[in-house]
């Protein structure tokens, strides 16, 4: 066989499918419509097999006749024969495993031939060029191909209405508002416009001038500001007068009615001052009864907020023992949250417990059985406050040491906070309520005594 140098393997594909003349050709499966070519396509450039223009051409030695590169395959199945003339193909080569040669001068010939448009007859196009440039022309120049809109719309037409489409009909395309910056499909443009643009000039509601256009994001203050066909209550409405007219009349209208304005003003103020003289008797009458009230509260505060001043004297002699080991915590009296309510205890460790070992002073609370305990509320989850109180000769240069703690009323803390089933429940409290070397500063430690607050935040609301 003879022919260039593209190649053809034994699965029938052509390891180039791009023509010597540098353009696109068609697939080897694609068929081309014989009439489509300006000049009736001569019989040596058909294929004996497909009956279809030669692709790819392989010509016989024996012969000189030529079949598609795709057809070759399903020829050397058979019994190897030209299918013009019926010449025995040579064996050896058929079944050599070498690569067939396409005859790539003849494929030349071929795609130089003359074609014209598949879209001519139905549609118009004009086009017509050499057979290598057939397949760009259709599938990619051809402005009379049908192509699917690129805003996925679904819209499909020929390729020369495109920018028609785009410009006055595509729903998808992207557009800008004319009175605003937002960008919206066209398919929205309704709803932006309807709903959502702030700067869209509508006319006045209240018809002041047909002429005018006011941004609708404006439109609020010049009716409550501007306009003068806006209904406006009377300025002196507060004093009895109820009339109503647009902006523009209101002038009109005071200029009108200043004697009866005036005196409405003047029987507003008598009445005020009446009632201000009233006021005075009974405000004279009042201080006396928020003195007694202010008194009551207070002693209600310190029921509902309960505490205990506890004064330890001999500090130094006590925080020693404590760092010998020999008295490690002190105990409070008992005191209760009210008449009836929680039975607690403090305790103190002087030289610290825990993780305040030997540096703080560390301060605990424990929850004792008391005479209501089966009328409480439990869990016990009131705040504790404890304080080592200043004590600077002026008030307003004290500074006490404060610590807080809010109870979580959890299962796992049931032996602290839960209704005491012994005498005692577990003490909780803060390790590290006040560090030895701040204690004897300012004026915590006067006297060799300290003094412990502990103030328990119970609103009385559960106790009996």
């Amino acid at each position: 066989m003879t022919g260039g140098n593209e190649n053809y393997s034994p699965t029938g594909s052509v390891s180039s499918r791009r023509s010597s003349r540098g353009s696109p050709a068609l697939s080897l499966q694609e068929k081309i419509d014989l009439n489509l070519f300006v000049f009736p396509l001569e019989k040596k450039y058909r294929c004996p097999i497909c009956e279809s223009v030669l692709r790819y051409p392989v010509q016989f030695e024996e012969c000189g006749h030529r079949v598609c590169s795709s057809c070759f395959p399903e020829l050397a199945r058979l019994e190897p024969r030209c299918p013009v003339d019926q010449t025995p193909i040579n064996k050896d080569a058929v079944s050599c495993t070498e690569l067939a040669y396409v005859d790539k001068a003849f494929n030349n010939e071929i795609l130089a031939l003359d074609v014209k448009c598949k879209n001519s007859e139905e549609l118009g196009c004009k086009w017509e060029g050499e057979f290598q440039h057939y397949q760009e022309h259709v599938n990619v120049n051809c402005e009379y191909r049908e192509i699917l809109c690129q805003n996925d719309c679904g819209a499909k037409f020929q390729k020369r209405f495109l920018q028609k489409h785009l410009d006055r009909d595509c729903p998808k395309k992207i557009i800008a508002c004319p009175y605003c910056d937002d960008r919206h499909m066209r398919e929205d443009k309704k709803a932006h416009l309807a709903e959502e643009c702030t700067k869209l000039p509508l006319p006045c509601p209240n018809k002041c001038d047909k002429t005018l256009e006011i941004p609708r994001d404006e439109m609020d203050k010049h009716i409550e500001e501007d306009c003068p066909k806006t209904k406006m209550r009377c300025e002196f409405e507060a004093i009895g007068c109820t009339h109503r007219c647009s902006r523009e009349k209101l002038p009109k209208h005071y200029k009108n009615n200043m004697v009866e304005h005036v005196k409405s003003i003047f029987s507003k103020i008598s009445q005020e001052h009446e009632r201000l003289e009233k006021n005075e008797r009974m405000l004279t009458e009042n201080v006396d009864r928020i003195k007694q009230l202010d008194k009551r509260v207070g002693d209600l505060e310190k029921i509902a907020n309960s505490q205990l001043i506890w004064r330890i004297e001999d500090y130094t002699r006590k925080l020693k023992e404590a760092k010998a080991g020999n008295s490690d915590t002190l105990f409070s009296p008992t005191f209760t949250t009210s008449k009836h309510g929680y039975r607690l205890c403090a305790s103190v460790c002087l030289n610290g417990d825990g993780k305040g070992k030997g540096t703080h002073m560390s301060v605990f609370i424990s929850v004792l059985r008391g005479a209501f305990d089966a009328l409480l509320k439990w869990p016990f989850d009131y705040r504790v406050t404890f304080y080592l109180l200043d004590q600077d000769d002026d008030h307003t240069h004290r500074k006490h040491i404060k610590f807080t703690i809010k109870p979580n009323p959890c299962p796992e803390n049931e032996p602290f906070l839960g209704r005491p089933k012994l005498e005692k429940n577990a003490s909780f409290g803060g390790a590290k309520f006040a560090k030895h070397e701040e204690i004897e500063t300012r004026n915590y430690l006067k006297d060799d005594t300290i003094f412990l607050k502990i103030a328990i935040e119970c609103d009385g609301l559960s106790e009996p």
